[in-house]
């Protein structure tokens, strides 16, 4: 369903962190679908991204979405834990493996966390831009920063492993710059041109969205 960068992604519930998630999906060219029983909240998004109503708290309304198709689930459900539960619950049983799931409270995610959610999102503390983006699978981690730039920590594209920073030119072709590089079991290095990325490396990488794009594809 999905091409080798893509993922298909199931986003439930379109409130403004489910939104937030399912924009930022669909800006980076994910294959999304966003979910919602509301109506007026499907209307309101379906011009931004493909959107359905449906309620999947309801076993039938999740086999006839097939969200056994997903690769990914968000479950982004904040105005009542129990639907949430349910919804998280009824996609893991469609054999949706990789679940991130909004938590309202520490109960809530230790009640998520037991039924097998993947990833527990405490909403307060995490925009839905930045969970966008890590839901994307491209990146271990992702902080915007002020006017356009991003640092992310993603493992070493393909098409500079063995390559020194500064052989990769990857400053001067992609545009970015690597801050540091943690190799397993060894200390965080700083990004001197000099170091070698290697195949299981850590990179924290500094640029704008398309440049870091560029980047990870080669």
């Amino acid at each position: 369903m999905a091409s080798r960068n893509t993922r298909s992604i199931l986003v439930v519930g379109l409130g403004r962190f489910g939104s937030s998630v399912a924009t930022t999906l669909d800006a980076m060219g994910q294959d999304v679908l966003a979910v919602d029983k509301d109506p007026e909240l499907v209307n309101r998004w379906s011009s931004q991204v493909p959107t359905v109503q449906a309620d999947m708290t309801d076993v039938l309304a999740v086999e006839q979405l097939n969200a056994s198709d997903f690769d990914t689930a968000v479950v982004a459900i904040g105005d009542s834990v129990e639907a949430s539960v349910i919804t998280a619950g009824n996609l893991l049983d469609a054999g949706i493996s990789d679940i991130w799931a909004k938590s309202v409270s520490q109960q809530h995610a230790r009640i998520l966390q037991r039924i097998g959610a993947r990833h527990i999102i405490n909403a307060e503390n995490d925009a839905g831009k930045r969970v966008g983006h890590l839901v994307s699978g491209n990146y271990l981690d992702y902080i915007e920063i002020e006017g356009s730039h991003t640092v992310v920590k993603i493992h070493t594209p393909s098409h500079v492993v063995g390559y020194s920073i500064a052989d990769a030119k990857v400053n001067e072709r992609y545009g970015v710059t690597v801050v540091g590089i943690k190799t397993p079991g060894s200390e965080f290095q700083y990004g001197s041109k000099e170091l070698v990325m290697h195949r299981n490396d850590e990179l924290v990488i500094m640029g704008t969205q398309d440049n870091i794009d560029k980047f990870i594809r080669g």
